[in-house]
């Protein structure tokens, strides 16, 4: 059965792996399965998993959701960010959790680090010592990623305030945001829902899914705080840069104002319809200098005392 990545036994502490996987699901075991295999829809059929719930476990597009379908079965969908080597952490990984008959199955496409970490420690024997811890396990490492990646953002809206001409930058962090937004709101509601299921998996761990539904909380309420202020820096940005464009704009026209009438003369003796007025006298030019001068320095004279300048 190539589509089981890793099978656990959680009938005995600490849990182990079973020799060789067998047909027929188990209670008590975890199945950490590969959603695109093409074997694993006869698996689930075989083991009389409803057709309805194999096509909402195995659909390429999904949302963050919880779905009770009766007291002792269940799907809790979730999302994490990609924090694989060479990934985009907002192109975020799904995790399809399937309650049924007393076995966890778990599916993914990318490999989520979360689950190898878990996967880790059971192999050391420090994981989780019943389905109920694995499942709450999950949900607090994909959170802890989560916390991760905003620590990352964080550091970047730090370097925005000390550097406010990268407003490309800032743009494309309020993206990635918004991308990991669309599915961490509706996982903070799934969550919620699990939370209020009372399941029999979850008996005497009330503090501990509360205390899961209180972080995603908290990173929703965290990504919501960092949009604010992306949006305050890029509209910062924004507006530095429109008074730099009307300084300059400014600047220009005051050096404008004061060439035009120079300029005006030069033009006007330049025609030369006539002759130009002293041609022969040595000293026309010259006075006509200190007058191009004298004009000069009363327009900035003038501008200053109106304060322009």
């Amino acid at each position: 059965m190539g589509f089981i990545i890793d099978h656990w036994d959680f009938n005995s502490a600490p849990a182990n792996q079973p020799s060789h996987n067998q047909l027929r699901m188990q209670a008590g075991h975890w199945y950490h399965c590969e959603r695109h295999h093409p074997d694993i829809r006869h698996w689930l059929i075989d083991n009389q998993v409803p057709l309805s719930t194999i096509n909402h476990l195995l659909a390429d597009e999904t949302r963050p959701s919880f779905h009770r379908y009766d007291d002792e079965s269940f799907m809790l969908i979730l999302r994490g960010v990609n924090m694989n080597e060479n990934a985009t952490p907002e192109d975020m990984l799904s995790v399809r959790i399937l309650y049924f008959n007393g076995c966890l199955i778990s599916t993914r496409k990318i490999s989520s680090k979360a689950i190898s970490e878990i996967r880790e420690t059971l192999t050391q024997h420090k994981g989780p010592q019943t389905l109920g811890d694995l499942l709450l396990a999950i949900i607090d490492g994909l959170t802890g990623k989560m916390q991760s990646y905003l620590q990352t953002i964080e550091d970047q809206i730090e370097r925005f305030e000390l550097d406010t001409e990268q407003i490309g930058d800032v743009i494309e962090v309020q993206k990635s945001l918004l991308s990991v937004k669309r599915f961490i709101r509706p996982q903070q509601y799934a969550i919620a829902d699990f939370a209020m299921s009372e399941l029999n998996l979850l008996q005497n761990k009330t503090l501990l899914i509360n205390y899961a539904l209180s972080n995603i909380t908290r990173i929703n309420e965290t990504i919501d705080f960092y949009l604010d202020e992306l949006q305050l820096l890029k509209e910062q940005i924004q507006q530095l840069r429109e008074d730099k464009i009307s300084r300059n704009s400014y600047l220009f026209t005051l050096i404008a104002s004061i060439f035009l009438p120079t300029s005006f003369l030069t033009g006007l003796l330049g025609i030369n319809i006539g002759g130009i007025p002293g041609v022969e006298s040595p000293v026309a030019f010259m006075w006509f200098c200190i007058g191009l001068v004298v004009i000069f320095a009363a327009e900035v004279l003038l501008l200053k005392r109106l304060k322009f300048w």
